[in-house]
């Protein structure tokens, strides 16, 4: 009986560890597809939102707790860390700007009007 009970503990071991380890690890994935750049504005939302997170991600229960007792921190804190975060960004985002050699260009808006006022040589600009 101990010999059949060993075994099976060994099996059962064994299955769990295996079950343990990711498979990923094990499985080659090459994918060629380029990641996806993120915008500017994804960029400042996820600052904002990286330590307070959103009114509908901090209605639990236990997030209740946290702002009562600040287990993890309290809500100050957390939209405290969020704006210097946000900051640094801003003054990273002013700074890369200002080291371009070429000034920043946008696309112009629709609009129904085929020129400028600039263009136009009536137009005295006081």
């Amino acid at each position: 009986m101990s010999i059949k009970f060993t075994k099976l503990s060994s099996i059962l071991f064994l299955t769990t560890i295996a079950s343990l380890c990711p498979l990923k690890l094990w499985a080659q994935t090459t994918t060629d597809e380029q990641a996806e750049p993120i915008s500017v504005q994804q960029v400042f939302d996820d600052a904002f939102f990286n330590h307070s997170g959103t009114a509908f991600r901090n209605d639990g229960f236990v997030d209740q707790l946290n702002h009562i007792f600040g287990f993890n921190q309290f809500p100050e804190i957390q939209i405290s860390k969020d704006g210097e975060l946000v900051h640094f960004l801003y003054q990273d985002g002013l700074k890369q700007q200002a080291e371009k050699n070429s000034p920043i260009k946008t696309r112009d808006l629709a609009n129904p009007f085929s020129t400028s006022l600039q263009e136009n040589p009536g137009y005295l600009g006081y």
